[in-house]
């Protein structure tokens, strides 16, 4: 799958525009103070001069526009009255007391009316407004141009930041890489950040079931190569007695005998077949049925079975209860769970069969008087190809019947439960939601 976009090049990228904007706007408000308070200052300072020279302190100096170094005077003091000088600057001689901006020969002027206490001489403090204008935006750059530097440290520290925190996703990518598809291993959760490790634990959790579902197959194959290779060999062996016959009737003898080993190895093949289909995804939709229906014709499948062993097949409480079923697998769960119970259970015994709705839930139990599951071994019948052993047993099988039903009720949303009874005997209960009607 082609990645959309890089998390760490969009992150950098909004923090980069985010930080720009703000140090613009940020940048552009403090220039503008700063703007505006260094002509606030100059003003203040025109005053100041103006205090100073209306109490006779200081004087003209409009003779010395230019100082010995040809460095221009900022600030102009000169009388009002004649007689003026060549350097002077020809003001308006009716000027008020105060400060005032005035456009003479196309320059602006900020300026100062003062009059002089001891002289009575009035006196204008005067400055170019260009010159007031760069001297304030001198001000605004002093103010704006460390707020730029600053944010583009700033902001190199942030990606240098972005770039460290990032760098434990891409070792885990890195080491991800490197598994081995057919023994995964869990990823190191120490020393991660506390929002990347509920993502390390639920990828964990993911390839702790990937190696249990491979230790499954691989074990699954294993014994189904087990199982399999007996009967062929048994196939095999009968075969070779068919071709040694020593007469008519008894290669009719051996052939039936290989006939029924065929049909062993063909219930062994659909078995395997079937436990694959349900331990793969394939899924198709789920139908609504009567759950009642399905027990009850499996009673009638099963009866002559059951009547062959001298077994006492019954039913009672089979109430009306519809469920989802998918493919038929819940037929055949009903019909493992009877078949079961009639090979376990001795001549003369008894099986009883009921159907309930408790809770939300429809209730299927099977109750048989067979020797039971020692307790040790009770949650292990679940697992293909394991077998338990007992005098009570009428045939030999396969130890796949329990593990398919398992299949099928997980793929339903149900749950087997196996319990020995105190008096002896076995009950197999499974529990499935159920519906309100039938589709």
């Amino acid at each position: 799958m082609k990645p959309t976009h890089s998390l760490q090049k969009e992150l950098s990228r909004w923090i980069i525009l985010t930080a720009f904007a703000f140090m613009v706007i940020g940048g552009l408000v403090s220039s503008a103070i700063a703007f505006w308070e260094a002509k606030d200052i100059q003003d203040s300072l025109l005053r100041e001069i103006g205090s100073l020279v209306r109490y006779g302190h200081l004087g003209d100096n409009s003779s010395s526009l230019d100082n010995n170094e040809g460095e221009e005077i900022s600030i102009l003091i000169q009388p009002v009255d004649p007689p003026l000088s060549e350097h002077s600057v020809h003001f308006p001689q009716k000027l008020k007391e105060g400060l005032q901006t005035l456009k003479l020969d196309g320059e602006s002027w900020r300026v100062l009316m003062v009059t002089q206490l001891s002289s009575g001489l009035r006196y204008i403090i005067a400055q170019q407004t260009e010159l007031r204008d760069d001297l304030a935006l001198a001000s605004g750059l002093n103010v704006f141009l460390p707020m730029l530097v600053l944010v583009a440290l700033m902001l190199l520290m942030i990606n240098w930041i972005i770039r460290r925190e990032f760098k434990p996703l891409q070792q885990l990518a890195n080491q991800l890489k490197q598994q081995n598809a057919l023994q995964p291993e869990t990823m190191p959760e120490k020393g991660l950040p506390l929002e990347i490790a509920p993502f390390v634990t639920a990828i964990n959790d993911l390839l702790e079931r990937i190696q249990q579902t491979l230790h499954r197959q691989q074990r699954f194959i294993a014994d189904a190569a087990h199982e399999l290779r007996t009967p062929v060999t048994a196939l095999s062996l009968l075969a070779e007695n068919v071709d040694n016959a020593s007469n008519e009737s008894d290669r009719n003898e051996r052939q039936k005998q290989l006939q029924k080993g065929l049909l062993r190895l063909r219930k062994l093949l659909n078995q395997l077949l079937d436990l694959a289909r349900l331990q793969s995804n394939q899924q198709n939709p789920k139908q609504t049925v009567s759950f009642k229906t399905i027990v009850l014709e499996a009673i009638a499948d099963l009866y002559p079975l059951a009547e062959k062993a001298d077994i006492d097949l019954g039913a009672t409480d089979l109430e009306e209860v519809s469920v989802l079923d998918q493919d038929s697998r819940l037929q055949q769960l009903v019909r493992n769970a009877i078949s079961n119970a009639i090979n376990h259970t001795p001549k003369g015994g008894k099986i009883n069969v009921s159907l309930k709705a408790i809770n939300q839930h429809a209730v299927f139990q099977v109750d048989d008087t067979g020797d039971g599951i020692p307790e040790e071994v009770i949650t292990q019948v679940f697992e293909p190809f394991y077998r338990v052993q007992n005098d009570a047993s009428t045939q030999t099988g396969n130890g796949l019947g329990l593990a398919i039903s398992n299949e099928i009720a997980q793929r339903l949303e149900g749950r087997i439960v196996l319990k020995n009874k105190p008096e002896g005997g076995l009950v197999f209960i499974y529990t499935q939601p159920y519906q309100d009607h039938l589709e």
